[in-house]
């Protein structure tokens, strides 16, 4: 109950408002890094994380979709990656909030850690799946620091614009000088995608996700003010999303823009968010559903001119008959596909796909349950995917908060969508997952603190 005043008005005490996301900043050493100077070391750390975020120390590495999965094994991105490492943690004890960092002490944080530890002591091959899982957590460390480390959202939003703008242009100048790198050609595996934008990624299917991202990018830019910027990086990325010619990314990438302008319109969060999961019922239904329903199977069909798509349905079929094997815990992190679990079958003749060489089941939840089972798997859906959801209404609140909780959360709604047809959940250092869990810690920190107000230099 609130105190009465003199005149008998109740007084209710005032809401607590959330600090600056650089607030009560101490440097280590602030004699020998001067304010000033730290300001632009933490710009220019987060200009070159968003860049490597998106461009990898490998452009325009793969020639085949085979070799994509190679790249985990490239000493250059390996010695690379781990040297971002290094220089994010150093550069977060140095520069950042510490209560920023003790926010991620967070009950559902921690349970990702030790499901993640647990599965690397139990693995077959510890040794190979823990170097997997120190590259996961590298590129996770990364994706926080390049949110935690600018100073105020005006230094945030300019290294995204330098770090998305040079893969952007990049990819653009792929396609220009490079084009039989950045343009698929004949592939005996899939020759369907010849002549499809792929940029200086190793595949259309990861060029035309990011490239919807980095669209957003420019939409937030736009709507903070930069519009003729905005604009430009918003028009060039929908222009590359839509010559990668994926057909459900290129679906997939209004809509999310539209569900969450749905938030500002109304001023409701709830709006957006209600809006996301009836939108991922509906796709639910028309994917995995179609293995179910000849009739959605046909309207599929129909609609897309493929109603297996692109051999997909045969994997989710996998997935779904082997996830009752190990229902509660899985196979493990990273032990299914391209392990005994699936080398040992014999040969399918009749499907669209000799699924024993697939490097993933191109749908994130049924991937996650493989290898956690319902119990981790309940984890990582609420890190992934619910907690971004409650994230995003409580960022809301905060005025200065609303144009970047929107970005972040148009990541979480897209990847939401894709994550039907694709895998990409703790994926080591592809861009596709760098950027989703870069939203996760961004609606984290959103609904923790005011980026919006920055500190003085001095």
């Amino acid at each position: 109950m609130g105190a009465s005043s003199a005149n008998g008005a109740a007084v209710y005490p005032q809401r607590r408002s959330n600090p600056a996301l650089q607030a009560q900043l101490r440097l280590a050493h602030p004699c020998l890094l001067p304010a000033g100077t730290a300001r632009i070391v933490a710009i220019a750390i987060s200009t070159l994380g968003i860049a490597l975020m998106l461009i990898s120390l490998r452009p325009f590495a793969a020639t085949s979709v085979f070799e994509s999965s190679s790249s985990e094994g490239d000493a250059l991105n390996q010695i690379g990656f781990m040297a971002a490492g290094v220089i994010c943690l150093l550069a977060l004890v140095c520069l950042a909030n510490k209560k920023a960092l003790a926010s991620l002490l967070t009950p559902s944080f921690i349970a990702l850690g030790l499901l993640i530890a647990v599965n690397v002591i139990q693995a077959p091959d510890p040794e190979s799946t823990f170097r997997s899982a120190a590259f996961t957590v590298i590129g996770m460390l990364l994706a926080f620091s390049v949110i935690v480390l600018p100073r105020g959202e005006s230094d945030f939003r300019f290294a995204l614009l330098i770090g998305a703008g040079a893969a952007l242009a990049l990819s653009y100048a792929g396609v220009v000088f490079l084009p039989n790198l950045a343009i698929h050609g004949f592939d005996a595996y899939e020759p369907q995608h010849a002549g499809l934008w792929r940029g200086h990624f190793s595949h259309k299917n990861i060029a035309g996700p990011v490239m919807s991202i980095i669209a957003f990018f420019g939409l937030y830019i736009m709507r903070s003010g930069q519009r003729l910027t905005g604009l430009v990086m918003f028009a060039a990325a929908t222009v590359f999303v839509v010559q990668t010619g994926s057909k459900t990314t290129t679906g997939f990438f209004p809509v999310a823009i539209m569900i969450v302008l749905l938030a500002p319109i109304f001023q409701r969060s709830s709006i957006a968010i209600f809006a996301t999961l009836v939108t991922m019922l509906a796709v639910a239904i028309f994917t995995l559903g179609s293995l179910y329903s000849a009739d959605i199977s046909q309207l599929v069909g129909d609609l897309l001119g493929d109603q297996t798509y692109t051999g997909r349905t045969t994997l989710w079929e996998v997935s779904l008959s082997k996830i009752p094997e190990h229902p509660w815990f899985g196979f493990g992190l990273y032990n299914f596909w391209l392990t005994d679990n699936v080398l040992g079958l014999d040969k399918p003749f009749e499907a669209a796909w000799d699924y024993r060489h697939i490097v993933h089941g191109h749908n994130n939840y049924l991937d996650i349950l493989l290898n956690f089972g319902f119990v981790g798997g309940a984890v990582l859906f609420w890190v992934l995917f619910v907690g971004p959801m409650f994230n995003y209404a409580r960022a809301r609140r905060l005025p200065g908060n609303r144009k970047l909780a929107d970005m972040f959360f148009m990541i979480i709604v897209f990847v939401c969508l894709l994550s039907f047809i694709e895998t990409f959940f703790l994926a080591r250092n592809v861009p596709l997952w760098l950027m989703h869990i870069f939203a996760v810690f961004g609606l984290h920190l959103l609904a923790r603190f005011d980026i919006g107000r920055s500190l003085p230099d001095h």
